[in-house]
């Protein structure tokens, strides 16, 4: 989907169940990584709606909140006024952007591109990631279409352990694995607990300077 088709995904959002395209609070494995982390520099990288984004201000970090989708910016950017978090707000695309500088932390979660852009936007991702900080990869993993999970069904666009650790050249890997969650905390499915679906876990670190 380009990023007139999110614009119009988010558009339409007050007619999802929900009343809204993702679930309302950060990822689980989000909020557990970054609780062991000193706060600084962040770039999000896909932000969607922005509730990673808003989270991550709210703890603490100075937060760039990157998503091609306007649409998705503009209710990141309202969220963050009503609920009091500061963060700097980009509209552009991950294939091809470059920040021109290096953060603390670097997340993606559930940016799904074909595997060639996802080799590109990820490599380049783990360059932005300055000396002692980290890169966070999540998204849907290919075993996932056995499952009967919600998730894309297309395997091209879907991770393996084995392409994010490719694309973490310099950093050190911690841990690069497949996790498993209940379908309750499926972005497009907050309420179906009836399967478990399947994700792929890439965090890193950059060693220190010196």
């Amino acid at each position: 989907m380009n990023a007139d088709g999110w614009d119009e995904r988010y558009r339409t959002a007050t007619t999802h169940r929900h009343g809204r395209v993702w679930s309302n609070d950060p990822q689980q494995v989000v909020q557990d990584l970054v609780r062991g982390l000193t706060p600084g520099s962040v770039l999000d990288v896909g932000a969607g709606d922005g509730r990673n984004s808003v989270f991550l201000a709210l703890a603490g970090w100075e937060v760039t909140a990157l998503d091609f989708s306007a649409e998705g910016i503009r209710l990141a950017r309202a969220r963050a006024e009503k609920e009091g978090a500061v963060a700097t707000w980009v509209v552009a695309d991950a294939r091809g952007y470059a920040p021109g500088r290096q953060f603390d932390l670097v997340i993606a979660t559930y940016l799904h591109l074909t595997q060639a852009d996802t080799r590109e936007v990820l490599s380049a991702a783990a360059t932005w990631v300055a000396p002692g900080g980290h890169l966070l990869v999540l998204g849907h993993d290919r075993a996932n279409l056995e499952t009967g999970a919600p998730g894309p069904s297309d395997p091209d666009i879907l991770y393996t352990p084995e392409l994010l650790s490719s694309c973490a050249v310099g950093l050190s890997i911690e841990r690069c694995e497949r996790v498993f969650r209940d379908g309750g905390s499926d972005p497009e499915s907050p309420d179906d607990s009836a399967v478990t679906a399947v994700d792929t876990l890439l965090f890193a670190a950059r060693p220190a300077a010196g």
